[in-house]
């Protein structure tokens, strides 16, 4: 099987990816349990019935945090720095370390999560990019050793 690069990196598996997101969420969820805790919130009041349209905005807000406080430093979110995989510019092969760029890749990412084709996109792409890594114009790599 030839291995898929670019700039020198080697583009991240969707299996890895999808671990990452898994660990991301169940992080999250964790966090999200412990507010809940500490602030003695029902999580049934946290976590709605149906999705509305204000789910999905906190949902890209939450996201949008995520980028801002974890991209300068780790390339991408905790999943990715777990599995030891980052996020790259498609253009110029440079890391993905803006704040504002993570914010908005983790945005897309949240909110798009809501429909099912940008999700399975990534089955299809032979670089292995979701539909938010196309508009942001990204690729999911292996950290170098």
């Amino acid at each position: 099987m030839k291995e898929n690069s670019v700039f020198g990196y080697t583009i991240a598996s969707k299996s890895d990816r999808f671990l990452a997101n898994l660990f991301q969420t169940f992080i999250f969820i964790l966090f999200v349990l412990f507010i809940s805790w500490v602030f003695n919130i029902s999580i049934l009041n946290i976590v709605g019935e149906e999705s509305s349209l204000l789910e999905v905005l906190w949902s890209g807000l939450a996201g949008a945090i995520v980028g801002i406080i974890f991209y300068p430093r780790f390339c991408g979110n905790l999943g990715h720095r777990i599995l030891k995989i980052k996020v790259i510019s498609a253009e110029t092969g440079i890391d993905y370390n803006n704040a504002k760029e993570g914010a908005l890749r983790e945005f897309l990412k949240n909110v798009l999560g809501y429909l099912f084709i940008p999700s399975i996109w990534i089955l299809w792409d032979d670089k292995n990019q979701n539909l938010y890594d196309k508009i942001t114009k990204t690729y999911v790599v292996y950290v170098k050793n």
